[in-house]
């Protein structure tokens, strides 16, 4: 009976493990400074070339030079990037860029924001045409930091509410999450109740 417990809830969960460690992720670290700001982002190759070959046939991204491919990641992550600092939109301009076999890394110098940020709206629609993707998105706003999960749970967009003492996630996970607990519990229930009756 245990046994067949065990095998329940890992059909349960295998859906959130296969999320947790989905090998196409990408995280986005922001800093805002006093005197400057900075997105240092990382994106597993993979997934990169998964997502252009949704546009690109595999001839045409062979034929392109190392600057033109460069160009078109770059401009697909821009396109894909929506950050609002109350009620300012972060601008991406010129960005840096590093080609790796597994991984590829971007920087973007940014200019400085306000000091008194109260709230940060976060929307990375990346890479979801890629299926099950996530993305790490994580911050130092000031000296306010933590990190947030962008994945199909929430549609890839979160709203976080900073104070003096912690950050507020706004979000459709914690709808998820209960959900997920409900079911637990019905499950555990539901084994409980057929193993009394063997009894």
């Amino acid at each position: 009976m245990m046994k067949n417990m065990i095998i329940g809830l890992m059909f349960l969960f295998s859906p959130f493990l296969m999320w947790s460690h989905n090998p196409l992720s990408a995280s986005y670290y922001f800093e805002v400074t006093e005197n400057a700001s900075l997105l240092s982002i990382s994106l597993s190759q993979d997934a990169i070339n998964k997502v252009l070959l949704t546009t690109y046939t595999k001839a045409e991204l062979e034929e392109m030079n190392q600057k033109n491919f460069e160009e078109l990641i770059v401009e697909y992550i821009k396109s894909h990037f929506k950050v609002i600092l109350d009620d300012v939109a972060v601008e991406l301009k010129k960005g840096g860029i590093k080609l790796g076999s597994h991984q590829t890394d971007l920087k973007f110098v940014l200019p400085p924001y306000a000091q008194d940020i109260d709230e940060i709206v976060v929307d990375i629609p990346a890479f979801k045409e890629n299926g099950k993707h996530q993305t790490i998105f994580s911050y130092n706003i000031n000296g306010k930091t933590n990190k947030v999960i962008l994945s199909e749970l929430n549609n890839y967009k979160v709203t976080i509410e900073l104070n003096e003492k912690e950050a507020i996630i706004k979000n459709h996970q914690l709808w998820n999450y209960s959900g997920i607990a409900i079911l637990l519990v019905i499950t555990l229930l539901f084994f409980r109740k057929r193993l009394t009756k063997e009894k």
